[in-house]
């Protein structure tokens, strides 16, 4: 399935925001589960999304640096979404 999701993607096809943050997601989850950590897309109700994240240092360098790559990356796929929170584990 996320072969198709990418390719529909490259071609334009019209998804769901919440479609377009997984495509992106796609190449990190199977990095991120190695290293013992997840994130997951758990609602999108524009302009807000929610992430579901596991496994990151809370409250050092590498918990604000998830935060912000995945801010870059929902402006880069979804500028709509202005209001990004996260439900740590």
């Amino acid at each position: 399935m996320p072969a198709i999701a990418q390719r529909r993607w490259v071609e334009g096809v019209d998804m769901n925001i919440k479609e377009k943050l997984e495509v992106r997601l796609v190449h990190l989850k199977p990095i991120l589960k190695a290293a013992g950590r997840s994130i997951e897309v758990v609602s999108v109700e524009s302009p807000s999304v929610t992430f579901r994240v596991a496994g990151f240092c809370s409250g050092c360098a590498c918990s604000s640096s998830y935060k912000e790559s995945l801010e870059e990356l929902v402006a880069d796929t979804c500028p709509e979404l202005t209001q990004i929170s996260f439900i740590e584990e």
